[in-house]
Formats: C-alpha cells, sequence, structure tokens
C-alpha cells in the first residue's frame, strides 16, 4: 500500500513541479510546446496500487524522452476505462503504459514499446492442459491488468477477479480457478512473496506483449513529427534491456541445439570458410571499412550487384533451404569468416562486416558449445519478436577456429514449440 501512495505522490509533485494545467480544459488550441498530458492506472502484479508493468523505471524513461525532445509532460492516475474515453474525446494526450488494443486503434497510435513482458498460462499439476483455455476452464486475471483487459478482447470469460498476483495464485491453488495468464517473472515473484513452491505449476508459453503510450490522432495530427522522434529516444533512454530470461534460453538450447550442430556441418562449410580465411588474412583494416561501406551504400539504394560478389552463392542457398524448412522459426542465417566477414547469407544483410558486434565477438573463439542470445528486437511492420542467435564454428580435425554462424530467430514462434 505505501508504494502505491508513494507512486501517487510522485506524479502528484511531477505535475505541480511542472505547473500543467488542468488535462480537461480544451478551450483552446494547445501551443505545439505545451506540456503533454498522459494517464495511467495503478493496478500491477503485486499491488492494486502500483502502475502495470516496470514503473519504478518507467517515469525515469518518459522524463528522459521527454528531456531528450525538448517538451514538458504531465501524469494523472485514473481507471482504464476512463483514460480510453479521455484519450478518445481528446481530453488527454495518451495513457501509459499500454498493450495493443482494438478498441482504441481507431482514435490512437500505439509508441513502440517502454516495456515488453513475456505472458504465460499456469495451471496446477493436477490439471490436464488443453489446446485452448477458452471453453470450460474457469479463467482468473487481476482486476483492471493487461491480462484482464486482453482476456476480454479477444472473447474469454474471466471468472474471478482478484486484487494482485499473489491473491490470484491462492485462489487457483484453492481450485476456485483453473488457470492464470501472467507474466512469467512476476509469477516467480508473487510465488516466492507468499513462499509457494513454483513447481506446484505447469506453465506454456503464450505470447510475448509490448507495452508502451497511446498518443491520441488529433494529438499527432497537430504535431506531425512528434511520434517518430518519441520511439528514437526509448531505446537510449532505457534503463533496462529487452532480453531472454535464463528458463527461456534453456527452452530454446533443447529445441534448437541438435539442429545447429548439424546445420554447422553442412557439406563443403569447413572448406568453403578456410578458402576466405585465406584470403581475409591479407585485408587490412581499411579494406574492411571500405568493402561494408560500399556494401551498406548498396543496400540502402536497394543494389544488391556488389554484396552478392562478395558472398558464396552455394552455401547462401543451403541457408535459404533451411530457414524454409524451419517454418518460420529461423527468419535469417548468417556465416562470417575469422574477421566477421559474410561468407554466406540467407537473406541480405544490412551491413558485411560482423566483426564489431556481439553476435560474433561474444562467440568467435569461443568453447565449441558456446551459444550467445541477442537482445529481444520488435519489429514494428511484421510485429514479430526476434532474437540473434550465434554459435562458433571449427574445423573438425584441428580444431581450428573458422568463423561464426548467427541466426534469427522469431521468439515466440520458436517458444511455442519448446513447450
Amino acid at each position: 500500500m505505501r508504494f502505491g501512495y508513494l507512486w501517487v505522490l510522485i506524479l502528484v509533485a511531477f505535475s505541480a513541479a511542472n505547473g500543467v494545467a488542468d488535462p480537461a480544459d480544451t478551450s483552446s488550441a494547445p501551443s505545439p510546446n505545451a506540456p503533454i498530458n498522459l494517464a495511467t492506472n495503478i493496478s500491477s502484479a503485486f499491488s492494486a496500487d502500483l502502475p502495470a508493468g516496470s514503473n519504478q523505471e518507467l517515469l525515469p524513461h518518459l522524463q528522459c524522452i521527454f528531456k531528450q525532445m525538448g517538451r514538458e509532460f504531465n501524469v494523472q492516475v485514473i481507471p482504464w476505462r476512463r483514460a480510453y474515453q479521455d484519450v478518445k474525446s481528446n481530453r488527454i494526450d495518451g495513457f501509459f503504459t499500454a498493450i495493443p488494443m482494438r478498441q482504441v486503434d481507431p482514435y490512437a497510435v500505439l509508441s513502440s514499446p517502454l516495456v515488453l513482458e513475456n505472458w504465460y498460462w499456469f495451471w496446477r499439476q493436477d490439471t490436464i492442459a488443453p489446446e485452448s483455455w477458452r471453453d470450460g476452464y474457469k479463467l482468473g486475471s487481476i482486476l483492471g491488468s493487461q491480462q484482464e483487459t486482453w482476456l476480454g478482447e479477444a472473447g474469454y470469460k474471466v471468472d474471478m477477479s482478484a486484487n494482485n498476483l499473489p491473491q490470484l495464485i491462492k485462489l487457483l491453488q484453492s481450485k476456485r480457478i483453473d488457470v492464470i495468464l501472467a507474466d512469467r517473472e512476476h509469477f516467480v515473484q508473487a510465488t516466492k512473496e507468499i513462499k509457494m513452491d513454483v513447481n506446484r505449476f505447469q506453465s506454456r508459453f503464450f505470447r510475448y506483449v509490448p507495452l508502451g503510450v497511446y498518443f491520441n490522432e488529433q494529438f499527432l495530427n497537430q504535431n506531425p513529427d512528434f511520434l517518430a522522434r518519441f520511439n528514437q529516444q526509448i531505446t537510449g533512454c532505457s534503463t533496462t534491456r529487452f532480453a531472454l530470461s535464463d528458463y527461456e534460453q534453456q527452452l530454446i538450447k533443447e529445441l534448437l541445439t541438435r539442429k545447429i550442430e548439424r546445420w554447422k556441418r553442412l557439406p563443403k562449410l569447413e572448406s568453403l570458410l578456410k578458402e576466405r580465411n585465406q584470403k581475409s588474412r591479407r585485408f587490412t583494416a581499411q579494406d574492411i571499412a571500405e568493402r561494408d561501406k560500399k556494401w551498406t551504400q548498396a543496400f540502402l539504394r536497394d543494389d544488391f550487384s556488389y554484396s552478392i560478389k562478395l558472398v558464396d552463392q552455394e552455401m547462401s542457398a543451403q541457408l535459404r533451404e533451411i530457414k524454409k524448412q524451419s517454418m518460420d522459426t529461423i527468419t535469417e542465417i548468417i556465416v562470417t569468416d575469422a574477421r566477421g566477414l559474410n561468407v554466406a547469407i540467407s537473406d541480405m544483410t544490412s551491413d558485411y562486416w560482423q566483426g564489431d558486434e556481439e553476435k560474433f565477438t561474444e562467440v568467435f573463439a569461443k568453447p565449441a558449445n558456446t551459444m550467445h542470445f541477442g537482445d529481444i528486437n520488435y519489429d514494428e511492420s511484421t510485429k514479430r519478436f526476434q532474437i540473434h542467435l550465434s554459435v562458433p564454428i571449427y574445423s573438425e580435425e584441428k580444431f581450428e577456429p573458422l568463423g561464426v554462424m548467427v541466426f534469427g530467430v522469431d521468439v515466440e514462434k520458436v517458444l511455442s514449440q519448446a513447450q
């Protein structure tokens, strides 16, 4: 309770410090530099008094973004339903943190993600899990939570609500409900809080959910470049990374390790890398920089005539076949030599040299079983969550480091298969 009260005091103090007028006053058109009026809710995984998501870090995140943009903003705490209506009627400029919502999309636009949650279904060990929890099972949710909003939009019937996740878990354990949809990290933390063994419950990955700020269309029409500038500042101002949990990394390893070991031994791959390494050893840093620059410039012009000359076509065709057979689990494959230069690619890359990036530096010449997981990237255009997973490649006889194999992985698809 004391944390929720502190959050409200922070928001009130923040608004007062910025001298923001009543956001309901729409008597005159706002100036281009007028403070931006936002709203948030007061529900969370652990208490009915904390805003949803990682909000202890979210307000500094927004402060950083708006500071970089040279804009002031105000936050008020209101129920979600009022926030939807106030955005629709232009009484506020936006609300956060919000999931993508069909009912809001006609009159507001969601920003790039500020927070990323990974939702799982949780149920008791004594319950046989169906393919779908839609019919015949009692669902529970946190009152006013993002999960409750999504379940309602998706046509699920919520049979019982609780003020927070610990209460909801107790309802699940006592068999008053059959299943919960919750962020995995929140669920694990909540079981510890009530001293309950998390192994009493089974789980299945459901989906990643981006949480951002919904800005109303009138505001965006009055500020045409605002959303692009806002989205550009998100990553630089973020204090957290979108990363796979240890649990999720282990699931992916169990599903893909054997396949990757087979792909690392593609016919002619070792001989091709040895040949390319002999050539690239002679390249100076300037040679690599010039090739990379030409590749990047050609990529921006959609001119692939230069880049095609630098990659092996037969091996690239094999990589495309692997991608095709993966049923969209693998989104791209890159093979580099010992300098980090592209040797074969399943899809055109934006650059030629990978040698200065973690996907190369964290695995090249490292132990043969090394597997590096990059951060989760959310693609706005495809609505897909992807990571780069990279592994080292060695020669079979002399165990000589030859290069790196990098896989683009659709995280939601692979985790769904790994259950």
